[in-house]
């Protein structure tokens, strides 16, 4: 699924960057995310950006990839 969402991001609406973001905590998000391959980088983690609903202040941590990165 997430390959096909790829896939028409950068092929279809032409985009030059896609960004994820996804809680520190979540693991397995994190990594079906760097499964995707190697050119998925991680770019940072955002310290306590987001407060949740019981008011927890998670981190978030942003993946990204480049349309010259796509080679699909």
């Amino acid at each position: 699924m997430k390959f096909l969402m790829l896939q028409y991001v950068f092929e279809t609406l032409e985009f030059e960057k896609l960004e994820f973001r996804i809680d520190e905590r979540n693991q397995k998000s994190r990594k079906t995310v760097e499964k995707l391959g190697a050119t998925f980088a991680f770019e940072g983690l955002l310290r306590k950006d987001t407060l949740m609903k019981d008011i927890f202040r998670r981190n978030t941590c942003c993946y990204g990839i480049l349309l010259e990165e796509w080679n699909y």
